[in-house]
């Protein structure tokens, strides 16, 4: 994603981390998709477009309206991974800048990267990525394999040679592919699709969810240093300084949240407004009935939508806590003794402190777990409204 050279960090009094260690799994994701060459967007726009042709002719004809609804949750799906990666894409100078920045903040040597705690932070973000990516590869070839699993079964074990002939996702082609050859090509064109738009919104959640580690890592380390600062006992001018450091650090902080809320915003608004219509088809699908296997992996999807919002929430309120906790640990540091000048600078930085950094879902939204009840509540209504309508 970001062409920059990986900056080799000496060793003393243990092994470093390299900043580049948060963004190993979003570099092997975006790297399967051919970030710079986009050279399969075009078959996931083609299997979008014969999804979204199937859905308006189910419901202009009044056919197939279980199946089309079912179509609605993949299709947000893969409008929103499309989104994401088109949009990180056409942001992807701004994201170098952020990562430049970033990683002239990132602690250099073994002492100072065992002071800002880096170890748990990274293995905190990797239990949760393998976590996210493991869950959602789970589900999508769980759902693109099974009916190939189905045919092999039937084919080679049972010998049963007449059966339908079924795809991953429903969709519409000017011709019939379950009689010829074209039904293997259409299989493994839908399997690259839904990887394809998995690899793009998996990247995209985990790369803002390491740039928002740093951030918080880097808060908490700020709060921490000026909790346990001293003031009176040096000279006035080092603590003068110690206080105008604190505040420039801090100000970096507060500009590079602003930046990944701009970079992000959209696909966080996508996230939320997908996921609510996302939950709300899925939930619609499971309380109408069905086969146990549609159950199964509608329950699956269900799941990884939930735990998406969830996910970006938690470290969205993490953010917010972090840098609340700034003008905590102000006013709670040793300061009584301390000169009236570096009184009045302790104000400055308070201030500052009292607005939290927010993850913006553009300018309509402030990502929080609150926002995750809202949604919830959301979905719900949606449901309600289609549950209606369908036993109208």
């Amino acid at each position: 994603m970001c062409k920059l050279r990986k900056r080799s960090n000496g060793q003393k009094n243990g092994k470093t981390k390299s900043l580049y260690m948060f963004f190993r799994y979003v570099d092997i994701f975006y790297f399967s998709i051919g970030m710079k060459a986009y050279d399969r967007m075009l078959n996931l726009n083609l299997t979008l477009l014969s999804e979204l042709i199937y859905v308006f002719l189910a419901f202009s004809t009044g056919n197939n309206f279980l199946e089309a609804t079912m179509n609605l949750s993949f299709i947000g799906f893969v409008i929103v991974g499309d989104i994401k990666i088109q949009h990180i894409w056409g942001k992807r100078g701004h994201i170098t800048k952020v990562v430049q920045r970033l990683q002239l903040l990132h602690p250099i040597t073994a002492n100072q990267q065992w002071e800002y705690r880096l170890s748990d932070y990274l293995r905190s973000y990797r239990i949760v990525s393998i976590f996210y990516f493991g869950m959602h590869m789970v589900l999508i070839w769980t759902y693109n394999l099974y009916w190939a699993i189905y045919y092999l079964v039937c084919d080679f074990w049972l010998g049963k040679r007449h059966f339908e002939r079924m795809l991953p996702y429903y969709c519409w082609t000017p011709w019939d592919w379950k009689s010829n050859w074209s039904y293997y090509v259409m299989y493994v064109s839908q399997n690259i699709a839904a990887q394809t738009c998995l690899s793009g919104q998996l990247a995209a959640d985990m790369l803002m969810s390491a740039l928002v580690t740093l951030l918080i890592m880097h808060f908490k380390h700020l709060s921490r240093q000026i909790e346990q600062h001293v003031a009176g006992v040096r000279p006035a001018d080092q603590d003068l300084g110690f206080l105008q450091r604190s505040i420039v650090y801090h100000q970096q902080l507060l500009c590079l949240s602003q930046d990944i809320s701009r970079i992000f915003g959209v696909s966080l608004f996508c996230n939320f407004a997908s996921s609510s219509f996302i939950i709300c088809f899925v939930i619609f699908q499971m309380t109408i009935g069905g086969n146990i296997d549609n159950l199964v992996m509608l329950i699956l999807f269900l799941f990884c939508a939930m735990v998406q919002v969830f996910m970006i929430g938690s470290y969205a309120q993490r953010l917010i806590n972090s840098s609340e906790h700034i003008g905590q640990a102000v006013y709670n540091h040793n300061w009584y003794m301390s000169d009236l000048r570096y009184r009045k600078l302790m104000l400055l930085i308070m201030q500052r402190a009292q607005r939290p950094s927010y993850l913006r879902a553009t300018n309509l939204l402030n990502v929080s777990l609150i926002t995750v009840t809202d949604l919830l509540q959301l979905s719900y209504k949606f449901f309600a409204l289609l549950r209606t309508m369908y036993s109208q």
